[in-house]
């Protein structure tokens, strides 16, 4: 029994450290061959999710002062494309910029660190340039790495992330050689998910089922004894 009682608990344990460990939880749509907004439907529909989870958070669409909690650094913001759609475009409804990278990369510094973010990106081709990704370093100074899905022909993708609780303060867009647009940021502290607790704290249930396991380990302990 108290062999029994060593495995529960360390189950308990193992539980409590992958909450507070957890993967983030990813948004992804893609639309091929787009050049505009509206025939982004698998992206819209991405995005909808994405904020459905997130709750209210911040928005930035390039068409004015940067928020003063947010530093871009790399690309240039642009009005129009360098080579028409297959370079990306804006998405904010009656906007005119975007962000512009052409090649290399981008990073989004937060003052306030943020558990959400998001964003459009189009001009993808990603069977010529499959190598873009998001790169951060989470609270737990664990690297996270998230793919870009598949989109070709000057496509178009929402990319949305959550990493419930976590403390980040800066993500790396990596274009690569490909020359992008991305429009609409999407970036602050989202709502809390139930099944994963902020900052890895256990949910009740667990702590009772850890305290139910040192009363056994006791008991069982007092019964060997007598």
């Amino acid at each position: 029994m108290l062999r029994s009682l060593k495995f529960l608990i360390a189950g308990a344990l193992y539980f409590c450290y992958a909450s507070a460990n957890a993967l983030p939880v990813t948004y992804l749509g893609a639309d091929d061959d787009v050049s505009s907004l509206a025939e982004m439907t698998n992206s819209l529909a991405a995005n909808a999710d994405f904020l459905a989870v997130t709750g209210p958070i911040a928005s930035y669409g390039f068409e004015g002062p940067q928020p003063l909690n947010l530093t871009i650094t790399g690309g240039s913001t642009v009005n129009g494309s360098s080579c028409g759609a297959l370079c990306g475009f804006n998405t904010t409804a009656g906007g005119m910029f975007h962000q512009e990278v052409f090649g290399g990369s981008v990073t989004f510094s937060f003052t306030d660190p943020v558990d959400a973010f998001g964003f459009y990106v189009n001009g993808l081709q990603t069977d010529l340039v499959p190598q873009q990704t998001i790169v951060y370093t989470d609270g737990s100074s664990a690297t996270q790495i998230i793919d870009f899905p598949s989109s070709i022909n000057g496509g178009g993708a929402f990319v949305g992330f959550v990493d419930f609780g976590q403390l980040i303060a800066s993500v790396t867009f990596n274009a690569t050689n490909d020359i992008l647009g991305f429009d609409d940021l999407r970036f602050g502290r989202s709502a809390t998910d139930p099944g994963d607790p902020p900052n890895g704290v256990p949910e009740p249930s667990i702590i009772a089922l850890f305290g139910l396991g040192l009363f056994g380990i006791g008991f069982a302990r007092r019964r060997m004894r007598s």
